[in-house]
């Protein structure tokens, strides 16, 4: 390889107004003050003539037609494919509502995003753009505990959001830096898979505990350092009470949190071994995700009765749910077998950066990881739009609130093992991809 890496970086705030609507629990949650500034941070690689965009933006979660506009801007703009770019949400629950496409939580707030949102991504990608700088990288992995399973079994065997210290979590924290030519750092990406939800329903914005971890790398090795959320469906912050992870509607708790993942990152960070140039490449494909049929029409009509006048969360969105099958059957809706997911893979050298629409469930990672080619496969939830969760195949007869987003999330619920498609798919995509880690 003769070609060197080239990387820039741009930063935005793009913290909202105050008194605007926060997202994550329910559409009656204003904020009252911010905490902390929400950002968009962005990473332009070059090596030859691959290009690629890596964005992580400091908010819950980026619907899917406003992903796709964002997405359409950055080509315009940069003049770099969409297809090479994966545009990040580090699903903070503290942070102003830029999805509104499941009803129950709020509308998408128009003003945020015309004005803040969408202009604080495109300054940064063009900052990031126009000071790129040859660089070489550096990458470590250790463990952090600060994040637990949350899908507790209460005794009445139900599923509950708590703390379930045996179920599926992937402890991992993987840092990945970059110095240039001089040795000096560049910047800084943190990997880890946990719910953004220490502060709670609070009414303070704040990127949650991972700001604290990002700020303090960021303090430690001189360079841009940003958070890109790994698989976090069914992973909370271990809070202190040692049963819940969802703070008690105080940021203070998204502090304390993010001590302990900071701490982890610092260790982490200073435990790199050295520094080596890496190999680009980039690929966009479309998965095929099985799905089941339509739930019977009378069951939908008999259903819809019970949550019709629901306006919050869960309720709200099967209800919703069941409107929206009863007015398929009306219009003639012909079941389909598979739903398509295009995914973007970002590769440098033995790290490979893997997009997925959705809140995947820690165990998913955890398997593609496991059986790629690639040396730390990294994937990544809330990744170019947002599909809801997506949970593994054993969980399905748990239930629980993560189980009935998966059902009811769209018209055709995904086939029972549907996370099988994903696994698989995502593994033929990562074979296609060629460059060596050096």
């Amino acid at each position: 390889m003769n070609d060197k890496l080239y990387l820039g970086v741009g930063r935005s705030v793009i913290t909202p107004r105050v008194g605007a609507n926060l997202y994550g629990y329910s559409p009656d949650v204003v904020s009252s003050s911010v905490h902390d500034d929400l950002t968009a941070t962005a990473f332009y690689f070059r090596q030859g003539d691959v290009e690629a965009l890596m964005i992580s933006t400091t908010v819950c979660s980026i619907e899917n037609k406003l992903s796709d506009r964002v997405l359409g801007l950055l080509e315009r703009e940069l003049g770099i494919s969409r297809d090479r770019i994966i545009l990040h949400a580090t699903h903070t629950h503290s942070g102003p509502i830029t999805n509104g496409s499941t009803v129950g939580w709020g509308e998408l707030d128009l003003e945020y995003c015309e004005n803040i949102f969408i202009p604080g991504i495109i300054t940064a990608a063009k900052e990031a753009y126009a000071k790129p700088c040859a660089v070489a990288m550096g990458i470590a992995v250790g463990e952090s505990l600060v994040g637990i399973n949350r899908r507790s079994i209460r005794k009445d065997n139900k599923v509950q959001l708590g703390q379930n210290p045996w179920g599926a979590f992937d402890p991992k924290m993987t840092v990945i830096s970059f110095k240039d030519e001089e040795g000096r750092s560049v910047a800084n990406i943190i990997h880890y898979g946990c719910h953004g939800t220490a502060s709670g329903k609070n009414t303070q914005i704040s990127r949650d505990w991972s700001g604290v971890m990002t700020d303090l790398v960021e303090e430690l090795s001189g360079g841009v350092t940003a958070f890109f959320n790994g698989p976090e469906g069914d992973v909370g912050p271990r809070m202190p009470d040692g049963v819940s992870t969802v703070g008690l509607r105080d940021v203070r708790f998204a502090v304390q949190m993010g001590g302990v993942a900071a701490q982890d990152a610092a260790r982490i960070y200073r435990g790199i071994k050295g520094y080596r140039t890496a190999t680009l490449e980039v690929s966009r494909i479309n998965i095929e995700i099985a799905l089941n049929k339509r739930i019977d029409l009378e069951v939908a009509e008999r259903e819809y009765e019970k949550f019709k006048d629901e306006t919050i969360n869960l309720k709200a969105a099967q209800g919703n749910h069941y409107r929206d099958v009863i007015e398929s059957y009306k219009n003639g809706y012909v079941d389909k077998k598979t739903k398509t997911i295009g995914q973007t893979v970002i590769r440098i050298g033995d790290v490979a950066f893997v997009s997925f629409p959705y809140e995947l469930f820690s165990e998913i990672g955890m398997r593609i990881a496991m059986d790629s080619n690639i040396p730390h496969t990294l994937s990544l939830s809330n990744s170019n739009g947002s599909e809801g969760y997506f949970v593994t195949e054993d969980q399905i007869c748990r239930g629980g609130y993560e189980v009935e987003m998966f059902k009811n999330g769209q018209l055709q619920p995904y086939a029972d093992n549907a996370d099988h498609y994903a696994v698989v798919g995502t593994l033929e995509h990562l074979k296609k991809l060629n460059c060596k880690g050096e």
